[in-house]
């Protein structure tokens, strides 16, 4: 790895030490992140140990103020892996250098449209609570072409079109026929007013039958058929220190086909909100927060008819119940809102020394499927939440700047758990113990 990092400091001198018709200014930027975590998993009570590492390097290619190349790469296991790689397993010698990014960003000429075109980060508005349930940047990078541009004094305009999957099934003559892609097409808006601002946005779905929408909320957006997405996310902070923000959507799949007994082809529709409150006062951010997804009611006909589809978004409002830790790993797999009311509270950037600040919440966590449905697909209670299903995690956030390139990140969550047995009788007594985590991750970023 020193030596890959060697050979592309050179070249970077190289090409910025070129005749003056051909330069470019080369700026590199950097990040080695360490995670150790620890923990009993939630439900099972199952205990995991794991440590890793993962190195990223990005280098900045500008030839004006309206042309510039930007690629990245970390180390991974597969090209596309985001979590680096464990420390003493076998794997590590399969470790490779794979390309997270990779884009060129210029300006339309005579015009104040930028376009950024090739292997990038980007996505839908962040939501109240922080990500974005639907479609957010996130870890894992996208293939497409993102255009934005002022309009007015108020209004900023973003437009995408995003290659969300290509399944080619001639590879010899890559005929178009029969090519199966999905496709997403999105127009965000940003309007900014004396101390209000607001962001909506529509996203539609060109689906093909074997193309997938990789990181979808339960794995059934799948076939052929075209999905829609509305939404927003707005924040008032007219009344600073008191900030509000708020965000919800609404999204649906209609299927083309019901002909393939072995793809769940159900359309499916839902919506979620979210609401978060605080106040900057000199001892830290008192915060309340609260959010609902929509969940199978009494006459749904099959699971999932009701929970809102995604593709690749987050819900991250804790460490424990919803895999919101900072480093490598997640020690749980959930991510979606769907199925799932609840409410926080807390106190962010709370700070008794210099450079180290704490934040604490407590969270609550209710189901919003009908306890029929529950026990009729007999699905994981975790996964799936009934009305009289009920977790609540305490968290402690602590981040301490030991350098100003590096710093250490303690996250401490415990998750009580009080399942309804009666509601997934298929997981009772395996279900029913309280879980922890405990994460350390140091970052040195350059």
């Amino acid at each position: 790895m020193k030596k890959l990092a060697t050979l592309l400091l050179s070249a970077g001198m190289i090409v910025a030490a070129s005749a003056p018709a051909s330069a470019v200014d080369v700026k590199m930027d950097g990040e080695y992140t360490f995670t150790f975590i620890t923990g009993e998993y939630f439900g099972s009570g199952d205990n995991f140990d794991r440590i890793g590492q993962r190195f990223r390097l990005g280098m900045t290619f500008t030839a004006s103020e309206n042309l510039s190349g930007y690629v990245q790469l970390q180390s991974a296991i597969a090209e596309n892996d985001t979590t680096g790689y464990d420390w003493g397993t076998s794997n590590n010698a399969k470790t490779k250098i794979g390309v997270r990014q990779a884009y060129i960003d210029w300006m339309i000429p005579n015009t104040t449209v930028k376009v950024r075109m090739g292997k990038q980060l980007f996505g839908l508005p962040f939501d109240a609570m922080g990500k974005c349930v639907l479609m957010g940047p996130n870890l894992n990078s996208r293939d497409g072409i993102v255009l934005t541009s002022p309009v007015t004094d108020w209004l900023d305009m973003t437009a995408f079109w995003v290659r969300a999957n290509y399944v080619n099934s001639e590879t010899a003559d890559n005929d178009t026929s029969r090519a199966n892609k999905s496709d997403l097409f999105a127009v965000t808006g940003n309007m900014k007013f004396d101390g209000f601002t607001i962001s909506p946005y529509v996203m539609y779905g060109s689906l093909d039958e074997k193309a997938t929408l990789p990181g979808s909320s339960d794995g059934n957006i799948k076939g052929s058929g075209n999905a829609y997405w509305f939404g927003a996310s707005a924040t008032l902070n007219y009344f600073d220190p008191f900030v509000m923000k708020l965000s919800g959507a609404y999204g649906m799949i209609n299927y083309d086909r019901f002909d393939d007994p072995a793809v769940n082809w159900n359309d499916r529709s839902g919506w979620y909100m979210q609401a978060k409150a605080s106040y900057t006062t000199s001892f830290g951010t008192p915060i309340l927060a609260a959010w609902y997804g929509s969940g199978d009611d009494s006459d749904a006909q099959y699971q999932y008819q009701n929970w809102i589809p995604t593709n690749g978004g987050r819900f991250h409002p804790t460490f424990g119940f919803c895999a919101g830790q900072s480093g490598l790993y997640n020690p749980t797999s959930r991510h979606n809102i769907a199925g799932t009311w609840g409410v926080q509270t807390g106190i962010e950037n709370v700070s008794f020394l210099e450079d180290l600040t704490h934040t604490f919440t407590v969270t609550l966590f209710k189901g919003t499927n009908n306890s029929e449905q529950t026990n009729k697909y007999n699905v994981n209670p975790y996964t799936y939440m009934s009305y009289s299903d009920t977790a609540v995690e305490f968290d402690i956030d602590s981040i301490y700047n030991i350098y100003k390139n590096l710093s250490a990140r303690l996250q401490l969550a415990y998750i009580i758990n009080d399942f309804d047995e009666s509601d997934h009788t298929a997981y009772k007594g395996t279900m029913d113990k309280d879980g922890w985590n405990a994460s350390l991750t140091l970052s040195y970023k350059f």
